[in-house]
C-alpha cells in the first residue's frame, strides 16, 4: 500500500467518525562503521520507517505507531481506543498548516553516492593520519556515519508538509604515550563528503592527545577560564531544558519569570537557527508541522523568548516557535553568536589562567533545574598568553546562568554539534578544584 492510499483511507475513517487525524511518517537510512585499532569492528547499513497515527477529539489525542503501511482500519481503531482511555486534563492540538515554510537545502545526496569502499577509505585515512606521529601509542576508535531522513506530516485540518535531510560525521580518537596514557579526539559534521577531511580529523585527534603529554593538576582556586568551543558545546546542553516553555510552566527552569531581563553579559547573544550550513538538525518545520523560525533566545544578554510547542504556546497566548519535537521541546540549532577574536587572541587577552577543552559527567554533574554544575575537566595551563602544559584531575563548578554573566569575550572559532553551535569564550572567573 502506498502512503497516499494509506492516508486517504485514514482520512475517510476520520471524517466518518467525526474526529481529526494526523499522520507522521519518518524514514531513516543509516550507514555507519567503526574501526578499532584500524580494524573493522562494527558495521551498519540499515533503513527503517515509523508511522504514527494520531486522532484528536474534544482536545484529547490517541496515538498508534506502526512500521508497516497496512490495515489503516486497524491503525485507526487502535489510535481511537487509546484516545478513549487517555486520562489527561491538558488540551491537545493539531497544527492547521497554511503557513509559509522557509526553503532550505537540507538534502544534497552526495553521501548516498559514495561506495562502501570510499566510506571505509575515509575512516582508514583518518586512522593512518592519527597514527603517523611516533608519540601516538594507538588509535583505538575511528567512527564514520552518514544518514538520510525523510519526514512527512499531514492531517485532516489541512497540514501537509514534507522534508528530507542528509549529512555525515567522522570521529577519531588517539592515545599518546605518557606516564598515564593521554587521550584526545576530534570530529566534524558535514552536509557533503568533501567537507569531511579525514587526514585533518586524524591529525587533530593526534594533536589533542599529544598536547596533553606531561599534564599535571593545578592548585584549587578561582581562575580566568578560556572555555574552548569543544567544551562549551557540551555545557550549552544545560541551557536547552532551561529555555523550554514546558519546563518553565512546570517550575523546572531557573529562567522562570525572567523574560525581558538581563541574564547574561551583553557580549552574549544566543539564537535558535532553523538552518545552518553544517547543522544536521536543520529543518523547515518541527514534528508538529509548525514552521521553524530564526529567533534570539538571548540578545545582548537579555532573555527574549522561551521555546514553545503548540500546547505551551496556547497556554501562554503566544505563537508557537516551531520547537515541538518528539521527545520534548528543543532548539533546532542553538548558536552562541560568534565574536571577532581568534582563539589565539583570546589566549593573549586571558594572559594567565586555564583553558578548558573537555568536560565530563554532564548527566550526573549538571542540573538544569538549578543551573548548578560540577564537572570533571581537562585542558591547559596558560602563562603570558601561551599554553604551558596540559591540565588533568580538575573539576570546574558553578552555575550556568552565572557563567553567561561572566563571559567577557566571544571568539570567532565556531564548531558545530548535534543541536548546539558555539565559539570559544573567555570567562572572567570560574571555580576550579585541583590539588
Amino acid at each position: 500500500m502506498t502512503f497516499e492510499e494509506f492516508k486517504d483511507r485514514l482520512f475517510a475513517l476520520a471524517k466518518k467518525n467525526g474526529v481529526e487525524v494526523q499522520i507522521s511518517f519518518l524514514e531513516t537510512k543509516e550507514f555507519s562503521l567503526r574501526l578499532a585499532n584500524g580494524d573493522l569492528d562494527q558495521y551498519t547499513d540499515a533503513g527503517k520507517f515509523n508511522v504514527e497515527i494520531k486522532v484528536l477529539k474534544d482536545g484529547k489525542t490517541g496515538a498508534f505507531r506502526t512500521q508497516v503501511l497496512e490495515d489503516p482500519e486497524k491503525c485507526f481503531e487502535e489510535a481511537l481506543s487509546n484516545l478513549q482511555i487517555k486520562d489527561s486534563e491538558e488540551k491537545e492540538y493539531f497544527f492547521e498548516g497554511g503557513e509559509e515554510y522557509r526553503e532550505m537545502e537540507t538534502y544534497v545526496g552526495r553521501f548516498e553516492k559514495l561506495s562502501v569502499k570510499e566510506k571505509m577509505g575515509m575512516a582508514k585515512k583518518a586512522h593512518e593520519s592519527a597514527a603517523k606521529d611516533e608519540r601516538v601509542a594507538m588509535v583505538p576508535t575511528v567512527m564514520y556515519r552518514d544518514m538520510v531522513i525523510k519526514k512527512i506530516i499531514t492531517n485532516t485540518l489541512g497540514l501537509n508538509v514534507e522534508s528530507q535531510m542528509d549529512g555525515g560525521f567522522l570521529f577519531a580518537m588517539a592515545i599518546a604515550r605518557d606516564t598515564n596514557p593521554r587521550s584526545g579526539s576530534w570530529y566534524e559534521l558535514a552536509r557533503v563528503p568533501e567537507e569531511l577531511d579525514p587526514e585533518e580529523i586524524g591529525k587533530r585527534a593526534a594533536e589533542e592527545a599529544i598536547s596533553l603529554i606531561g599534564s599535571k593538576t593545578i592548585p584549587s582556586g578561582k581562575y580566568p577560564v578560556l572555555m574552548r568551543n569543544t567544551a562549551l558545546l557540551d555545557l550549552m546542553e544545560m541551557f536547552i531544558p532551561m529555555i523550554s516553555a514546558e519546563n518553565v510552566q512546570k517550575n523546572l527552569s531557573p529562567l522562570k519569570g525572567k523574560l525581558g531581563e538581563q541574564v547574561g553579559n551583553p557580549a552574549v547573544s544566543i539564537k535558535d537557527l532553523p538552518y545552518h550550513p553544517k547543522g544536521l538538525s536543520s529543518t523547515p518545520f518541527d514534528d508538529e508541522g509548525v514552521p521553524t523560525t530564526e529567533k534570539f533566545v538571548l540578545e545582548n544578554g537579555v532573555l527574549k523568548t522561551f521555546l514553545h510547542n503548540l500546547k505551551t504556546a496556547r497556554k501562554e497566548g503566544v505563537e508557537p516557535t516551531g520547537n515541538g519535537f518528539v521527545g520534548g521541546i528543543r532548539p533546532v540549532n542553538l548558536m552562541l553568536m560568534p565574536g571577532e577574536k581568534s582563539f589565539e587572541e583570546l589566549l593573549k587577552e586571558m594572559s594567565r589562567g586555564v583553558v578548558i577543552t573537555e568536560v565530563e559527567g554532564m548527566h550526573a554533574g549538571a542540573n538544569s533545574i538549578s543551573g548548578e554544575f560540577s564537572l570533571f575537566a581537562k585542558g591547559y595551563w596558560v602563562e603570558n598568553g601561551e599554553i604551558v602544559h596540559g591540565v588533568e584531575d580538575i573539576t570546574i563548578s558553578g552555575n550556568f546562568l552565572d557563567l553567561l554573566r561572566k563571559i567577557v569575550l566571544v571568539g570567532n572559532d565556531v564548531k558545530v554539534s548535534q543541536h548546539t553551535i558555539a565559539p570559544s569564550v573567555l570567562v572572567e572567573v570560574l571555580d576550579v578544584a585541583g590539588k
